[in-house]
């Protein structure tokens, strides 16, 4: 461990060059310093990159979306709370319609007020190409997670509508990623996005102080924000990007970080006997191979698709992450109301594996070569090198030939967006980027046909009508409890026709130093560290 926290830091000049503290900063009360996974800070902008991990501190630190997650405990699932909205709900006469009440008295970090007439510029700067607000960028990220809009209009000064294309019962999830910047702050900063992420203005929890790309973003509790037991704990937050997993758990053994996201499986064990707080939960979340299934791609036969889901070993896999995952039955675990009851039963089955391959044409003369796209780090990705050569080597075993194509998370990510059409994926036949599921707008629609790039983020483009009319259901399931029944139905499909390699459900270890207070790890992947205090 020693030689392995050795070479960490030789790694990383530059990290131990932004997380040393100058003198005057060594007299002040030490910030919590959470260690992130990813390569940069995402940009502050209120619709970052680098995936939910960009989310987690790009837009929920700064910002607030118009529902929140409940994050609050431990022993559920993460459901929607009011946010910047504090009631919504459909109009019978137009199904199509959301009525929203939004929440008084909210200020932005710049003083400016939060109404309506600032709700309508931001959905402006989303979806109003037209608009001098708009950035392409900053939109491709936004609208990718709310492709339900259609449009929307101001009913007065605390409340606006959302109208989709069609009736749509998952619009209250959409709108948990629709985030809110200042307009007045946008405009003193000239009007350039690129200057406002660097000095941004939301309505969030944290202000930010300080940004120097590459190195660290510096925060400190917002007092004035409306929700007073959401007010941080820490009076200052200081967030580093660390993709090197050992880098980051050998600037926590050093005192040098507090908190460190996607903790290397194999430090577990060491952490926790050296006294470092271990913490991981189960949630809604898998890590899988997204696949390409357009004319010529291998996967376009859902006999290949099944039988690469045969050829893994799941359990083996498990125990390379020394006990922090579960090995998945399906995109979701069996008790989750979603799960259904799939008649494709994935399990480790080399010979049913074997016979659907020849039955596609392939042997062990006449082999399967693919190429898939591997993220070197991120959020959710968990060791995606090791993991992805133990897929490897099981799929050899069926008669394919993996190579791979590796790439930086945010690459991946934008990879991702583009679509497996686009030069950029490189002929791909798969992509490894984590799939959440913990509501239906991020990682079910990626399988409807009608959304792939621009409009959506169905990166293989997944084109199964069984899929697509599933979707149209749930969508016109406004009741909740119905709405579960058909997820589970649409489950059902997606398993049976093996729309994705899907490996195991990861239990996001955290690692926290002994100084940390209050952290409560909840079943979702977004976390709320405001509660965290520091001893």
């Amino acid at each position: 461990m020693l030689d392995l926290r050795r070479r960490a830091l030789l790694a990383a000049p530059a990290l131990i060059g932004a997380l040393g503290a100058n003198e005057a900063e060594a007299q002040q009360a030490q910030p919590l310093r959470i260690a992130m996974s990813i390569g940069d800070v995402p940009r502050l902008w209120g619709g970052p990159e680098a995936g939910f991990e960009g989310v987690r501190f790009g837009s929920y630190f700064v910002y607030d979306s118009l529902t929140l997650w409940d994050l609050s405990r431990a022993d559920a699932p993460s459901t929607l709370r009011p946010g910047l909205a504090t009631s919504w709900r459909v109009d019978e006469a137009d199904r199509r319609r959301w009525i929203i009440e939004l929440r008084q008295g909210v200020k932005f970090h710049d003083g400016s007020p939060f109404d309506a007439d600032a709700a309508i510029w931001n959905l402006d700067s989303i979806f109003n190409s037209t608009a001098p607000q708009f950035e392409g960028t900053r939109s491709g990220l936004v609208r990718g997670r709310a492709t339900g809009v259609h449009a929307y209009e101001k009913l007065d000064t605390h409340r606006i509508a959302i109208i989709t294309r069609e009736p749509d019962a998952t619009m209250p999830f959409q709108m948990a990623f629709l985030w809110f910047a200042s307009p007045a702050h946008w405009q003193a900063m000239g009007g350039d996005w690129q200057r406002f992420a660097l000095n941004p203005s939301g309505t969030g929890p944290y202000r930010v102080t300080s940004v120097t790309p590459r190195q660290r973003a510096e925060l400190e509790a917002n007092r004035d924000y409306w929700e007073p037991g959401r007010v941080p704990k820490a009076p200052r937050t200081v967030l580093l990007p660390i993709p090197d997993g050992p880098a980051r758990v050998a600037a926590l053994r050093a005192g040098q970080v507090d908190l460190v996201e996607s903790l290397p499986t194999d430090t577990i064990a060491p952490l926790r006997a050296a006294r470092f707080q271990i913490v991981q939960n189960s949630y809604p979340h898998i890590w899988a191979w997204r696949l390409n299934v357009d004319q010529g791609s291998p996967f376009h036969d859902i006999r290949v698709r099944q039988a690469a889901n045969l050829a893994v070993d799941r359990d083996g896999i498990v125990s390379l992450l020394s006990g922090a995952a579960l090995p998945a039955r399906g995109k979701v675990t069996p008790d989750d109301p979603w799960f259904g009851n799939p008649q494709f039963h994935l399990r480790h089955d080399l010979t049913e594996a074997r016979r659907l391959m020849n039955a596609a044409g392939y042997s062990a003369t006449r082999r399967c070569a693919i190429s898939v796209i591997m993220p070197i780090s991120g959020g959710g990705q968990m060791v995606p090198q090791p993991m992805n050569e133990a897929v490897q080597a099981g799929l050899r075993e069926a008669f394919f030939d993996v190579s791979f194509l590796p790439v930086d998370f945010a690459t991946a990510i934008n990879q991702m967006r583009a679509g497996s059409r686009d030069p950029a994926s490189r002929g791909a036949a798969a992509l490894n980027v984590a799939i959440p599921s913990m509501e239906p707008n991020t990682g079910w629609v990626i399988y409807d046909s009608q959304l792939a790039n621009p409009r959506g983020i169905n990166w293989g483009h997944y084109n199964s009508p069984a899929v697509d009319a599933q979707l149209r259901v749930v969508r016109n399931s406004f009741d909740p409890a119905e709405q579960a029944r058909q997820m589970a139905q649409l489950h059902n499909i997606l398993i049976d026709e093996a729309a994705l390699l899907a490996v195991v459900h990861d239990l996001n270890p955290r690692a926290l130093s002994p100084r940390c207070r209050g952290f409560i790890q909840a079943r979702s992947w977004f976390q709320d560290y405001t509660q965290i205090s520091l001893a």
